[in-house]
């Protein structure tokens, strides 16, 4: 036996994991966060059936694909089996809850797992997700730290959160930090698709129910993702913090992000520094790859301070009105700069 649920329902319910049916491919592209998968047919089953479907008749392509499942059937049951006895509430999903993940739940369901059915399947999902940020259905308020490259923002936030401050990190969502050498920090990630940042994005403010939650600056479009258009308004109309540092301070950092934290990091940083020619000339790229090389890398974070982080960021930076700078040199210290302007504006005494 199982039940159907709505999604509303769904990421409402407590110790659950979602369980999408699709196939890897389709998986890859988007799903629930922290959803498993457990494909009924994988990507060439699928369209193999797919195209039965649509050139022949859809008789057809369900015993074609009764035919493809019906080996799998004890290996799925293995699985769910082993879930169902971590968690209570297991939540089964195909596309729009059609004929993968009502046959499966059925399945399973008579054989006396607790089994739900998402109704509309993952489309209704992505819908629900679209709709959230349409309709300004968030009603956080947003802290927004600003700064040039290497003062520390990032740290801040990760410290912050440590605090038990609700933060909203784009970076670490988007899985890219900005610029030609976004990506190096996050090279052994999974590339995020635009699907799975706004999915993200919402799992996470939905689960705050502070008024206020702090983020960084970034542009509306971070690597291959961007902002839901109503949430990059709110955060463009938030209230804004200045973090300022010396220029020791923003070197040493880079060096430590971009070099210490990376085992490969002079292939990365030169391949980078390559599609930088248009905006600081060639002979600095040449210069840049000759300290990377001599493993010179003060110098470089130094020249790309100067000649391509501030320029590219200083309108950015100033196109604000902040209502407090913070000086990082200290980053225990402006944390608690931070946490103490937080409680005061969530309390609203500011």
């Amino acid at each position: 036996m199982f039940t159907k649920i709505t999604v509303e329902e769904a990421i409402s319910i407590r110790d659950k994991i979602f369980v999408d049916t699709r196939s890897p491919s389709e998986f890859a592209k988007g799903s629930i966060p922290e959803a498993i998968n457990i494909p009924i047919l994988n990507n060439e089953e699928r369209a193999d059936v797919g195209t039965i479907y649509t050139n022949r008749n859809p008789e057809e392509a369900k015993i074609k694909g009764i035919e493809y499942v019906s080996p799998k059937l004890s290996s799925i049951y293995d699985q769910i089996s082993s879930l169902a006895k971590k968690y209570k509430n297991i939540i089964l999903f195909c596309w729009r809850g059609g004929l993968r993940s009502s046959v499966l739940s059925g399945f399973l369901g008579t054989l006396g797992i607790n089994i739900f059915q998402l109704e509309g399947g993952y489309k209704k999902y992505r819908k629900y997700v679209i709709e959230y940020f349409d309709e300004n259905r968030f009603r956080h308020r947003f802290i927004v730290l600003h700064g040039y490259t290497g003062v520390g923002k990032t740290e801040i936030l990760e410290q912050l959160k440590t605090f038990g401050i609700p933060v909203l990190n784009l970076e670490c969502l988007a899985k890219n930090s900005g610029s030609v050498f976004g990506k190096i920090a996050y090279q052994n990630e999974k590339p995020v698709t635009q699907k799975t940042f706004e999915a993200l994005l919402f799992e996470t403010l939905r689960l705050n129910n502070n008024k206020y939650m702090v983020t960084e600056s970034e542009g509306r479009r971070l690597g291959s993702v961007s902002l839901p258009k109503n949430l990059w308004k709110a955060i463009v109309e938030g209230t804004h913090i200045l973090i300022n540092t010396d220029m020791e301070t923003r070197i040493k950092r880079l060096v430590n992000d971009y070099v210490i934290k990376i085992s490969n990091c002079n292939i990365l940083l030169e391949n980078a520094v390559t599609h930088l020619k248009n905006k600081i000339g060639e002979k600095r790229v040449n210069q840049l790859i000759l300290w990377i090389e001599n493993q010179e890398y003060s110098k470089v974070a130094e020249e790309l301070i100067i000649n391509y982080y501030d320029p590219l960021y200083k309108k950015s930076v100033e196109d604000y009105n902040y209502v407090i700078e913070i000086n990082s040199i200290n980053i225990k210290k402006a944390v608690d700069k931070i946490i103490k302007f937080y409680y005061n504006l969530e309390n609203k005494q500011i």
